[in-house]
């Protein structure tokens, strides 16, 4: 497993968890091109790395200014990702789901902000689902299907969390009652 700490500098971890918003603004935009140097490279395992700790240090911190950076961090590695941020989107997007009902409401507005710029690769996803190959189309609309349930299903997040470990999406989504039950009516199964 690729180490985090080992691609992010230590002021960059430092600065995301500030309490002044243009230094985690500063440290975001640094993840950004870090996240976008290890895309071009195809390092996806480091990329994972560096989501999981934004996930486990920041957004699930118990200091609000911790949590704020990891949500700020968490869209700009999306914003770094760009096509291949669909790969990462199970990863990402649960922990900024969860900040939604945070005890903290800068926490929940900056849980939106960073939503809205993940959001921003729904072009990319627009563009994927009209490619002239049917095995990306295929891929796309599956992934589409995914971020719909995971958009309107705090539960769902949870469960997916519990299940990382899977092999496959179809793994993960497997054996769960409450899935299968409330992804039948958008069509997922």
């Amino acid at each position: 497993m690729a180490d985090a700490l080992s691609v992010i500098p230590a002021f960059v971890l430092r600065n995301l968890s500030d309490k002044l918003y243009e230094k985690r603004k500063n440290a975001a935009l640094e993840v950004e091109g870090i996240v976008k140097q290890l895309a071009s490279a195809g390092d996806h395992e480091k990329i994972t790395a560096v989501i999981n700790l934004l996930t486990n240090d920041f957004t699930m911190s118990p200091q609000a200014n911790h949590r704020k950076g990891g949500l700020i961090g968490l869209a700009a590695a999306t914003v770094g990702l760009s096509s291949d941020a669909s790969q990462h989107l199970e990863q990402i997007v649960p922990p900024v789901l969860n900040s939604f009902s945070d005890q903290d409401s800068r926490v929940r507005y900056y849980a939106c902000e960073a939503l809205y710029n993940i959001a921003k690769i729904f072009d990319a996803l627009c563009k994927l689902s009209a490619d002239s190959d049917a095995n990306v189309q295929s891929a796309a609309h599956l992934l589409d299907r995914l971020v719909k349930v995971l958009t309107y299903s705090p539960p769902l997040a949870t469960s997916l969390k519990r299940r990382e470990g899977k092999n496959s999406m179809f793994q993960a989504f497997s054996g769960s009652p409450w899935i299968e039950r409330n992804t039948k009516e958008i069509g997922m199964f």
